[in-house]
């Protein structure tokens, strides 16, 4: 009897492991096809824009002359901008957070109070998710910009708010001001 116990209890654990695995091959096979996703984006929708890949962040800058400003964003600065959340499929789609007021009322976008106002940070390795720190390491006063990232460097397996899990984010950032240290 006692060997029949071990027995099943060594098939439960195999099984268990068995669907960990599988569980995870396919998350990093979601992942992967996200990825896909993004690349054929910008290739389809942005290839005459400068593109900048930081650390499984993509930022597609969408008006090139502030490149002529002289200072851009690193560790230790004060960033101060505007955003604009979505989850990702195959573009930017489904809204999920603004400080924009334009994007809101174009969006039909409300939430019980809203803040409308420029958000400022100190700029540090995890001061946010890692897709929108790798993303805006470099950003210059006055950039438009968006980015695109797996769910990797966003939630990955959380739910978090109305983001569903394991979704591609991307971000339109409007950049107010970045205060050098």
């Amino acid at each position: 009897m006692r060997r029949k116990t071990i027995l099943y209890t060594m098939i439960i654990v195999a099984a268990a492991l068995a669907g960990s695995s599988c569980s995870k091959k396919n998350k990093e096979l979601t992942i992967a096809d996200q990825e896909a996703s993004i690349d054929s984006y910008i290739s389809s929708h942005y290839a005459d824009y400068k593109v900048i890949h930081r650390n499984g962040s993509n930022r597609i800058i969408l008006d090139t002359t502030v490149l002529s400003q002289p200072d851009s964003l690193e560790y230790g600065d004060s960033l101060y901008f505007y955003y604009a959340g979505y989850v990702f499929t195959s573009s930017p789609s489904q809204l999920f957070c603004t400080n924009n007021e334009s994007v809101a009322a174009q969006n039909n976008f409300t939430i019980s109070d809203p803040d409308y106002s420029v958000r400022r940070i100190l700029f540090t390795d995890d001061c946010m998710i890692s897709g929108l720190v790798n993303g805006l390491y470099g950003v210059r006063q006055g950039e438009h910009c968006i980015l695109l990232f797996s769910a990797r460097y966003g939630f990955y397996d959380s739910y978090v708010y109305n983001i569903p899990k394991l979704s591609a984010l991307a971000y339109e950032i409007w950049v107010d001001r970045v205060i050098k240290q």
